[in-house]
Parts: structure tokens; C-alpha cells; sequence
């Protein structure tokens, strides 16, 4: 960090520290609206549909870390019109740890009835647990950390610079 605020100026790390801001805020925004939605889905209709499919998914990156997730497809009908959709609950997520994967996968094995929520204004929003569960937090509370630290950089930071060039002279 001594050597970014020897490079950067105050300008420089009002920038630096906006592109936190913006990140954070937009994650935050998004991640907020995902929850009001899960709140809102445990009140929407719903309707049986059948699970066409369901994997654990895995996606290796780069580093040769390896990432899953639950792949659960499924088809139901609202108003005659047929519907797919994979999204099982709000907040759901990829792991490194298979465990999480292969619980959707043996919860929602392919051929099985289920009842899918579905919002009233629009079908393809749709889960099959609804509600708001622990692990939809974890998108506003990311967007929280992001917007913080790019609100403490933006208003500490450059008076770093400042205080630190002034002292250099």
C-alpha cells in the first residue's frame, strides 16, 4: 500500500477507490433486490412441475481450483404456456466443496414431481424453495464490504497521499 500512495495521486485514488464504490454499490443494489424477491416468492402461486434434469456441475479455473454446482432443470405450466427454469432457491451457490451440489442433485433427481413458486407478474421467475434463506445474504453483504472499503478509501486515502507527500518534503 506504501508504494500505491507513492505512485498515486489524491485524484488518482479518489478513481481507484470510486470503482469500489460503483462495484459495491450496483452488487449491493442487486443482491438487495434478490432478497426482497426471496421474501416475496414464499407468497407466490404455484403450480407442480418435473424435474427434466439434474447434475452436479463443475467448472476448473485457471488457479486448478474447481467449482460446483447443482445443475436442476425443470418444466412447468402456468396459463398453458410451458415454462423452464433452473433456479432452485435465492442466494444458491457454487462450491469447492461438492457436498452443497450433490443434495440439490439427490433432492431434485430427474423424473420427480415438484411444486414450483412462480411470481404472478412473471412465470419465469420462479423457485422451487422459496423464502428468504442465510444464503441470500451473501450477495448485499459482499456489495456492503465492496461500497465500504471503496467509501473509507475514497475519503482516507487521499488524505494519506497528501499527509505523506507533506511529510516527505
Amino acid at each position: 500500500m506504501s508504494q500505491l500512495k507513492h505512485n498515486m495521486s489524491p485524484h488518482g485514488a479518489k478513481l481507484f477507490s470510486s470503482v469500489f464504490i460503483i462495484v459495491g454499490a450496483a452488487v449491493l443494489f442487486f443482491g438487495i433486490r434478490s432478497v426482497l424477491q426471496a421474501h416475496a416468492s414464499s407468497g407466490w402461486p404455484t403450480t407442480t412441475g418435473k424435474v427434466i434434469s439434474s447434475i452436479v456441475d463443475s467448472k476448473k479455473s485457471d488457479k486448478g481450483g474447481t467449482t460446483y454446482h447443482a445443475a436442476v432443470l425443470y418444466e412447468f405450466n402456468v396459463s398453458g404456456v410451458v415454462h423452464s427454469a433452473d433456479d432452485v432457491a435465492y442466494g444458491q451457490y457454487g462450491s469447492s466443496d461438492p457436498s452443497y451440489a450433490r443434495g440439490l442433485v439427490n433432492k431434485y433427481p430427474a423424473g420427480r414431481e415438484v411444486t414450483v413458486y412462480y411470481s404472478p407478474n412473471n412465470a419465469d421467475d420462479c423457485v422451487l424453495e422459496p423464502g428468504i434463506s442465510g444464503k441470500a445474504f451473501f450477495l448485499p453483504a459482499f456489495g456492503a464490504v465492496f461500497f465500504t472499503a471503496g467509501m473509507l478509501m475514497f475519503i482516507f486515502l487521499p488524505r494519506q497521499i497528501i499527509k505523506q507527500r507533506a511529510s516527505n518534503l
